[in-house]
């Protein structure tokens, strides 16, 4: 289909109308545009395509009999997608994974091009100079990386470690690099600070705006990643948690109570193996890195936990 007939294109058309009001010049506002893309059923107008060298674009990163190193359910959702619903990575061959892996970065040519045209109607509206613009993304796709098509309870780096990108001109400095570890909901406290308002009551996130303009601020040294039921449900039900701490990341893969599988596990040393290919977890030379990060784990999940409600007695 030609583009004006793409739904990102209309999402970027709503923004554009929204940006464009008189009333977004009078009064502050909250713009989220959500494209659905990139997504399967991978997709994007043919201009677009033409833009994209499937040739030069890297292999999928896998391994031989990477799927024997890992937890089962990887080697289920290689052979079907979304809980069995959906063909998985084996019911591709090599030729149509390239050609799925084309059409992914041409949607998101197609997005950085409809995403263009919103920050130019920011800078017609006179509006640029005063608003914190931010671009992320809710997860990643396999694409064919460690031989997964789609995206399910894995917690590999393809799916958890989105683009976030910030523009605020005046209070963020044009190629500022922040590599501290931080995390989506991080970005609902970021926007409160930024249009001054209080986080509220049962806000975890913390405002990247101290990083994001160079103050030396106290931060967590950890990520946290939860899969609970999501998606299309498996028989049995899979739960897993993820934690990043420095170069490390551990996965559980939770077993009886919490759901019907085996526990198992996934450690990775992402200094010296950042595509994630080798697994740490069962080695006996990483125990003590493993007991470490499960320590931190449960540190990590216990500070989640809601307790914003007030206490009604001192004991």
């Amino acid at each position: 289909m030609p583009k004006e007939a793409h739904y990102s294109h209309w999402v970027a058309e709503r923004a554009i109308d929204f940006i464009s009001h008189p009333r977004a010049e009078r009064e502050p506002f909250f713009l989220a545009a959500n494209f659905f893309d990139p997504h399967h059923s991978f997709g994007a107008p043919q201009e677009f395509r033409d833009m994209i060298d499937a040739d030069a674009i890297p292999e999928p990163n896998t391994k031989p009999g990477e799927l024997d190193e890992k937890p089962s359910p990887h080697r289920a959702y290689s052979e079907k997608s979304y809980s069995g619903t959906a063909p998985g990575f084996q019911d591709y061959s090599a030729d149509q994974i390239k050609e799925i892996r084309a059409q992914y970065w041409a949607m998101i040519a197609l997005i950085d091009f409809e995403v263009g045209r919103i920050l130019e109607a920011l800078e017609v509206s006179g509006q640029a100079e005063n608003t914190l613009v931010v671009f992320s993304s809710d997860h990643g796709e396999m694409l064919g990386n460690h031989q997964q098509l789609l995206k399910g309870p894995q917690l590999y780096d393809d799916l958890t470690r989105v683009p976030l990108i910030a523009r605020w001109p005046g209070k963020i400095a044009p190629g500022t690099d922040i590599s501290k570890l931080v995390q989506w909901i991080d970005l609902p406290a970021t926007f409160l600070d930024a249009s001054e308002c209080s986080t509220g009551r049962g806000g975890q996130g913390k405002s990247l705006l101290p990083l994001a303009s160079g103050q030396d601020v106290a931060w967590r040294t950890w990520a946290l990643s939860e899969y609970r039921y999501s998606g299309f449900p498996t028989e049995p039900l899979i739960m897993t948690t993820m934690v990043r701490h420095e170069d490390w990341k551990l996965i559980v893969w939770h077993g009886k109570p919490a759901c019907g599988n085996d526990r198992d596990g996934e450690l990775y040393d992402l200094n010296i193996d950042p595509g994630e290919l080798n697994n740490l977890y069962d080695e006996a030379e990483y125990t003590e890195r493993r007991r470490m990060m499960k320590g931190l784990l449960l540190d990590a999940m216990s500070s989640s936990e809601d307790r914003t409600e007030p206490r009604s007695r001192r004991w």
